[in-house]
């Protein structure tokens, strides 16, 4: 049975263009897509992704103190140590803004 409604979602689009224009689409799209990953990547790279104690604790405007208090507490532990410096990440960092 042919049902014959007329939704356009259900009629497909024929469209005519040469290969010459169908390449000059595809490339057009690709462009977009390589423009904005490079953007995001650019922005990703401008982000740091660890931060020390002073930045960590000038980012939750604490002082030292707090920061040591909360680590000894077990609230907010720092994400990693390399020899006697400790690190936190953004993602702890935004985190402990939600919750404060």
């Amino acid at each position: 049975m042919n049902n014959n409604n007329n939704n356009s979602n259900d009629n497909p689009l024929l469209v005519q263009m040469t290969k010459d224009e169908l390449i000059r689409d595809v490339e057009q799209v690709v462009r977009k897509v390589v423009n904005q990953m490079q953007a995001e990547q650019q922005t990703s790279k401008d982000e740091k992704q660890a931060y020390t104690r002073a930045e960590t604790a000038r980012l939750l405007d604490v002082s030292l103190t707090t920061l040591h208090n909360w680590n000894i507490q077990g609230t907010f532990k720092p994400s990693a140590k390399v020899g006697k410096r400790v690190y936190y990440t953004k993602d702890d960092i935004q985190a402990k803004l939600k919750i404060n």
